[in-house]
């Protein structure tokens, strides 16, 4: 007998928070769900960080939020796209030469 669970996640972020932190806080979820191998969920939750990725210029939430973009493209079967993703991200400097060869 397979068990298994089916939880809807709900998350409320206040309107007063700042939209760069509401972002932090979308990818974020993203990645764990991705974690999780809860892709639809996932991409829910990447459709409202892509909302706010123009409020931030920070390149840390950025490379996560490309990351982010290019597993869900993974997850979708949509090969081409994620290939070309992880392929710009393989040439980021600021990621680790171990971790861009693994990307390609």
């Amino acid at each position: 007998m397979v068990c298994g669970y089916n939880t809807r996640l709900t998350v409320i972020v206040p309107s007063t928070m700042p939209d760069e932190d509401k972002l932090r806080v979308y990818v974020r979820i993203v990645r764990l769900l991705l974690e999780d191998e809860d892709s639809v969920q996932a991409e829910s939750y990447y459709n409202r960080a892509a909302l706010l990725v123009h409020s931030t210029s920070d390149k840390e939430t950025l490379l996560q939020f490309k990351l982010c973009q290019a597993r869900i493209s993974d997850y979708a079967r949509k090969f081409l796209e994620a290939a070309m993703r992880y392929h710009e991200l393989s040439w980021v400097a600021e990621i680790d030469e171990e971790e861009r060869r693994h990307m390609l």
